[in-house]
């Protein structure tokens, strides 16, 4: 088995600005996300929070798949209490 050795040079200081401009864009959205919640109701619908967090039923369904709780009023309506949300946002995207 022949080795054949080809010099690389890689500008770390290009890649270092690189990671810390998408570390820093990941940040903000997860913070954008948690900061939204501020504005919810105590117990918003799913449209008011699929709204407000500008989500889908799809990111929904599978953030509760992943935990967040969900509360099935007497009306019919599904609910989800805010400070829940919170939670389930800070233990899941939070860095």
């Amino acid at each position: 088995m022949m080795k054949v050795m080809i010099p690389a040079e890689i500008d770390t200081t290009k890649i270092s600005k690189q990671i810390l401009d998408q570390t820093l864009q990941a940040i903000e959205k997860r913070m954008e996300l948690v900061n939204k919640t501020y504005d919810l109701p105590p117990y918003p619908t799913q449209q008011q929070l699929k709204k407000a967090l500008e989500i889908g039923q799809d990111r929904l369904n599978d953030w509760i798949a992943r935990g967040l709780k969900k509360q099935i009023w007497s009306t019919g309506s599904t609910r989800y209490d805010r400070e829940e949300v919170r939670k389930f946002l800070k233990e899941n995207f939070e860095v």
